[in-house]
């Protein structure tokens, strides 16, 4: 049996690929994070749904049944994925990475902010957010969006799928993502504090309940 390692994007049910959509719909187990648990019990209506960390070589050995590990954003940029697909080979059990919209990129294009726009920005680096270079964005998540754009460039903070320039104190505390560099100024959909004509992306919530084509979804689900 080959275990599917499938990145789900940022947790919207519209930015789940085909081929993620067909390895949940025939999983019998899923091992999923968190953040993702409405997703999966959405889209695995017949698997056992299990929160991450879980022993996946444990899993796949019990022989259950088709066993896939669900990722937020791609799998390749996820910190668990190199670790987690080493262990499964180390007991000589393979695996199947399945790409999924890296979440930056999909925050940033829903809340209507370019991330590569020439001539403004030529390269574009995810990680800490830093001051940018001239011609360079910066984009990444953060626990506290008005806290880390105090000292910053020009800054967009995408929180709930709406972008907002500064004066950022109405988002004090609030987790999303920042995104540093000139491209920030150019986005017609960005207001100062106020929301953008865009319809908010969908956001994964903690309680098991999801709206999947109509329908709620309420399950249990285990802890890893």
């Amino acid at each position: 049996m080959t275990v599917l390692l499938v990145g789900a994007g940022p947790g919207d049910p519209d930015l789940l690929t085909l081929r993620a959509e067909a390895a949940l719909a025939a999983a019998a187990v899923v091992v999923t994070d968190a953040a993702l648990v409405p997703l999966a019990t959405a889209f695995a209506p017949r698997a056992r749904v299990v929160a991450a960390p879980a022993d996946l070589p444990a899993l796949a050995a019990a022989g259950a049944g088709a066993l896939v590990r669900l990722y937020r954003g791609d799998p390749w940029l996820h910190p668990d994925h190199a670790g987690e697909a080493a262990d499964l080979a180390a007991r000589g059990i393979p695996t199947e990475s399945v790409p999924g919209p890296p979440v930056e990129t999909a925050l940033a294009g829903a809340a209507g902010v370019p991330v590569h726009h020439r001539p403004l920005a030529v390269t574009v680096t995810f990680g800490p957010c830093a001051a940018a270079d001239p011609g360079r964005t910066v984009a990444a998540e953060v626990p506290d969006l008005a806290a880390a754009a105090t000292a910053l460039g020009p800054v967009a903070a995408v929180a709930g799928g709406i972008a907002h320039r500064r004066p950022l104190d109405h988002l004090s505390g609030v987790p999303g993502l920042l995104v540093v560099g000139d491209v920030t100024r150019v986005s017609a959909f960005i207001r100062t504090g106020n929301r953008h004509e865009r319809t908010p992306i969908a956001s994964a919530t903690s309680d098991s309940r999801t709206v999947r084509r109509g329908r709620t979804v309420d399950r249990p689900v285990e802890a890893g």
